[in-house]
């Protein structure tokens, strides 16, 4: 079973990572090019709507989505109640927005946004009627199908998104990317599985389900009001524009802190659960995704912040350089954004989804206090104290991992230090040669010979598991 276990994992991770390098590949190139046809203001603008939608979406997933995959044997009437529960509860908040439109609009004093959130909610009835099947898929590692769904549906929607913003459709090319997205991920998902529902609702189901979801879903709800709650302040207190300099920057932060971690974890949530009463396995495998994922993301996030002016500039154009010091101050906190899922879902699944739950409390409050105290600096106020609430949700996290799963502080702290040490050496020579020589090529060249030179010459481990896993991924394709 370990065997067969191990190798669902590594196919896994292999069609995951050609799903979420593909995704971030497209999206990057997309961003690039709608972010020379459009304006900030633009990007601002749908931003400003993010909550909205990231609230409703995860009131409609109800935390059903992860009780589906932490359940050891799902049946098929626990699909198909979700599912149906979804699609009706979706209608009902898709006509909330659509009442609530106009009053949303007129606090931001943007009267287009009224019909802008009326289209963009329909998304939220689309997804729901493919997360279910999504669900079933990523319980049985089918990562291959969630990548072919998923990358054909962008595509699509981007060629879309492209030709509307060049024909100056402006901000309805980014919501038309979103809805014709999410119609083909429909399309393409049934067409692939051919899974029907059964015609059934069962109470039972639900309050199974809803026993460790619920938990999961009020962690979710806060955290996504408070995750977005920047973009309100953001957009209240300053402008469109600004929120489109916020938007731009935050996006390629994310790739950076995000999608590499995101992988392993979209992987391994299910083997967590599969092994969940093998603490000592379990424990293993977090160390060892800890120590990948800070050897692999913490280097990309130093050269980023070195080269961040000339890379904006390059990608983006000269019009969105004012984003480039937000960049760099959210990469300060990709640091942390990116070992915060790793800990939080080891938690989930051993079933602690009630601490996950009351501790979220804190977690949340401490970021609207940071940003309350922030805005009074302002923009900048905002960001660093995204940052230093980014910290604090890590540190949260590891003491949860720490007291449930058994992953001790003291072994967190050993599997990091390393990679940290490398780190800071390496950033603090580049920066020197940057500031020095003035050629921001000379300053990562540095740093990356630096950060290399010190973990092939100090044989860190980390280094050695992440070749390794390179190797059996090339190999397995």
């Amino acid at each position: 079973m370990a065997e067969s276990l191990g190798h669902k994992a590594t196919t896994g991770a292999i069609w995951a990572s050609i799903d979420r390098f593909g995704i971030m590949v497209l999206q990057f190139v997309v961003n690039l090019i709608l972010a020379r046809l459009l304006l900030p203001q633009d990007f601002g603008a749908v931003g400003m709507l993010a909550i909205f939608i990231a609230v409703s979406q995860v009131l409609i997933d109800g935390g059903f989505g992860s009780a589906l995959i932490q359940k050891k044997e799902p049946t098929q009437t626990d699909y198909s109640t979700i599912l149906f529960w979804n699609i009706g509860f979706s209608s009902v908040l898709y006509l909330i927005l659509f009442i609530c439109a106009p009053v949303i609009s007129e606090f931001f004093s943007m009267p287009i946004l009224s019909d802008v959130l009326r289209v963009m909610g329909l998304s939220l009835i689309i997804n729901s009627v493919f997360g279910i099947q999504k669900n079933r898929l990523q319980k049985q590692l089918a990562f291959k199908l969630i990548a072919i769904m998923e990358l054909s549906s962008y595509v699509i929607g981007a060629v879309v998104a492209i030709t509307l913003a060049y024909y100056g459709f402006g901000v309805w090319s980014l919501v038309a990317m979103q809805i014709v997205s999410g119609l083909t991920s429909v399309l393409t998902l049934w067409l692939i599985t051919h899974w029907l529902p059964s015609i059934c609702f069962s109470l039972a189901s639900m309050k199974e389900l809803f026993g460790f979801g619920g938990f999961i879903l009020a962690a979710g709800l806060l955290q996504e009001i408070c995750k977005n709650l920047q973009g309100i302040i953001i957009g209240r207190k300053f402008s469109a524009t600004e929120m489109g300099y916020f938007s731009q920057a935050y996006k390629l932060d994310q790739i950076a802190c995000y999608s590499i971690p995101q992988v392993i974890v979209q992987v391994m949530y299910p083997v967590y659960s599969s092994i969940q009463d093998d603490k000592q396995r379990l424990i293993e495998i977090l160390s060892m995704n800890i120590r990948v994922i800070s050897f692999l993301i913490f280097p990309i996030l130093s050269m980023l912040i070195l080269i961040g002016e000339p890379l904006i500039q390059f990608l983006y154009g000269e019009k969105w350089l004012p984003s480039v010091p937000y960049f760099q101050v959210l990469c300060v906190g990709g640091f942390f954004i990116c070992l915060q899922n790793v800990n939080f879902y080891a938690v989930a699944a051993v079933g602690k989804s009630k601490q996950l739950f009351f501790w979220s409390f804190y977690k949340w409050g401490f970021l609207i206090l940071a940003l309350l105290v922030g805005m009074v600096f302002g923009m900048y106020g905002i960001l660093w104290g995204m940052v230093l609430s980014n910290f604090n949700i890590y540190a949260v996290n590891a003491y949860l991992a720490a007291r449930n799963v058994g992953m001790k502080l003291r072994l967190q702290t050993k599997c990091l230090l390393p990679i940290t040490i490398a780190t800071t050496i390496a950033f603090a020579i580049g920066y020197a040669c940057l500031f020095y020589v003035g050629s921001f090529i000379m300053g990562a060249i540095a740093f990356l010979a630096v950060y290399i030179s010190i973990c092939f010459l100090f044989h860190y481990k980390a280094m050695k598991e992440s070749l390794l896993l390179i190797e059996r991924l090339i190999h397995r394709t």
